[in-house]
């Protein structure tokens, strides 16, 4: 009997927990579907909160528009200097990249034949004008002895008319005044062309001094040695380029402009320069009136100085246009671009609208307005490119 309860017991104890068990789960389970059958909840639209923008007005003004125009720094003065003579280079006294004065020496050549020669002109000089001095002197002693023969003459033509000496006296005496009067004749041309003698002996005297000179080479003005072509040794031809020297106490900044931009610039006209963000005033040194034939443009030349500068580096110049008055202009930070289309954002009664315009040149953060707008009215400043058109918005 006892085993019998004990069996029921534990049946009923299993039967009692499958029945808990499935109350549980169909318990969740109508949770499950009551909660996924509730109905959601209708969403609420916030109405949009008006986005606070900076406005400004269009506005005229005089407006001074300008190019920039980019190009290099090259020296005021590069000089290839090269000899006038031929010879054998003796000394090579610079470097490339040394530091020369004006009159400096560079390279000498070996000087004993000109020297020479030098010294040959000056000694024919010196006889030419001796024997101009001797040639006066015997000039005059000529002429004092041609005056007594010819009065030696005259006494013995009336003798021999007297038949008091014989004819051969006064043919002999004849015969003297001929060859007196060659010798005046021959030392009156002396005389009279002994200023060309002269003239001529000192200019190949003056040739030789030059071309003693000429064995040295030197630094027509102060500057660097760039480059040295020639060395110890070498022979040299006449014209034959041996240094080469830069000047660079000033800049040229060599630019090629439009016939726009020329059209409003004059020599000594002050210039703005930027050099690695180095901002130098330059002066216009030169302008070419006739455009290149291949590129119709204009050279420029704007010349600067600052010891800071380099030949070869960029530069950029700030070219001026000719002012205009009256431009309409909006801020750069107000313009939009879209697809190629200039845009601006009009506010009326703090609602925007999108408006294309038409540009002409910016002038620093201005922009000039060609058409598209109107004067008074009220545009976007900035930070444009988040809006939209027929937004609503709150100005400042």
């Amino acid at each position: 009997m006892k085993s019998i309860k004990h069996y029921t017991q534990k049946g009923v104890v299993s039967t009692s927990l499958l029945t808990m068990a499935a109350i549980v789960a169909i318990t969740l389970l109508i949770i499950w579907l009551l909660l996924w059958t509730k109905p959601q909840p209708e969403a609420k639209l916030a109405a949009p909160v008006p986005l606070r923008v900076v406005t400004t007005e269009v506005g005229t003004r005089e407006i001074q528009p300008y190019e920039e125009v980019t190009g290099r720094l090259h020296p005021i003065k590069t000089v290839q200097i090269r000899f006038e003579v031929v010879g054998q280079v003796r000394e090579k006294l610079v470097e490339p990249g040394t530091k020369v004065d004006v009159g400096a020496v560079l390279l000498k050549l070996h000087d004993e034949d000109y020297r020479d020669q030098l010294i040959q002109a000056e000694s024919e000089l010196l006889i030419e004008q001796k024997g101009v001095v001797r040639d006066k002197d015997l000039l005059q002693f000529a002429r004092t002895n041609l005056e007594l023969q010819q009065r030696e003459e005259v006494r013995l033509e009336k003798l021999v008319k007297r038949n008091l000496i014989a004819q051969s006296n006064l043919d002999s005496t004849r015969q003297r005044v001929f060859d007196l009067q060659a010798e005046v004749a021959r030392l009156e041309f002396s005389v009279e062309t002994a200023n060309a003698r002269i003239g001529t002996r000192k200019s190949r005297r003056d040739i030789a001094k030059r071309n003693l000179s000429r064995t040295t080479l030197r630094a027509p003005f102060a500057g660097w040695v760039n480059e040295v072509m020639v060395e110890k040794g070498d022979y040299v031809n006449v014209n034959q380029a041996a240094v080469s020297v830069v000047d660079t106490s000033q800049y040229d900044l060599q630019l090629d402009v439009r016939g726009e931009l020329l059209a409003g610039l004059r020599l000594n006209q002050s210039i703005q320069v930027e050099v690695n963000r180095i901002s130098l005033t330059g002066s216009v040194v030169a302008l070419q009136p006739d455009p290149d034939v291949n590129t119709n443009t204009h050279q420029i030349r704007i010349r600067i100085q600052d010891e800071r500068l380099q030949a070869g580096i960029l530069a950029m110049a700030i070219i001026p246009i000719s002012s205009q008055s009256e431009a309409m202009v909006v801020p750069a930070s107000a313009v939009m671009n879209f697809r190629g289309k200039a845009y601006v954002f009009v506010a009326e009664n703090n609602q925007l609208k999108k408006t294309a315009v038409q540009l002409g040149r910016r002038v620093k953060n201005d922009f000039v307005v060609l058409t598209g707008l109107s004067v008074g009215q009220k545009i976007i400043a900035r930070d444009v490119t988040s809006l939209s058109d027929g937004q609503m918005v709150v100005t400042e």
